[in-house]
């Protein structure tokens, strides 16, 4: 089993934010995981069944303002994930992409969101119940899964409302 859960946000402007931050949020959140992976697969593959969560978030379904890498790296985390299903059935090798929504953590400081952790905190799922969500569906065999209800129904809402509406939105939501 490899679980690849280490990633980082960085919350503010591109242009105005450090870009060697950025781009350290981005080795860690894409390149890593995809090295590690990459290493990983060989062993793998020796077992009789194996199997691979990789962990995006809810924000790969859309454009994030003011959060613009952090959203693009797990929208390349849910897109990577989802071909790597598919290469690696063969191989009895099962991906699955885990996109948590907000959860209890230490994300919300980390990232330099403490201007909404109130406002946070009320949407947060508790951390155990998510591992647990994405364990069963990992270990099911599911390609992906969205922990908790109103995740379900707020991606499925980006895919339905004009994108310059979600991203207005979103850029509000934050601020």
């Amino acid at each position: 089993v490899l679980i690849n859960n280490a990633g980082v946000g960085s919350f503010g402007n591109f242009s105005e934010n450090s870009l060697s931050q950025q781009m350290s949020m981005l080795q860690l959140n894409m390149i890593t995981l995809v090295d590690l992976t990459h290493k990983m697969i060989p062993l793998l593959k020796k077992n009789g069944e194996a199997f691979i969560m990789n962990v995006a978030s809810t924000a790969a379904y859309q454009a994030m303002p003011s959060f613009a890498l952090y959203a693009a790296s797990k929208s390349f985390v849910l897109s990577f994930s989802r071909a790597l299903f598919h290469e690696l059935k063969p191989h009895n090798i099962h991906v699955t992409t885990l996109s948590p929504g907000p959860t209890e953590s230490d994300f919300v400081k980390t990232a330099n969101l403490d201007h909404i952790a109130e406002k946070a905190e009320k949407f947060n799922m508790k951390a155990s119940l998510v591992a647990q969500i994405a364990l069963d569906a990992l270990f099911a065999g599911k390609q992906e899964v969205m922990p908790g209800i109103m995740n379900v129904y707020s991606s499925k809402l980006t895919r339905l409302v004009p994108r310059k509406m979600t991203e207005k939105f979103v850029k509000k939501m934050y601020e």
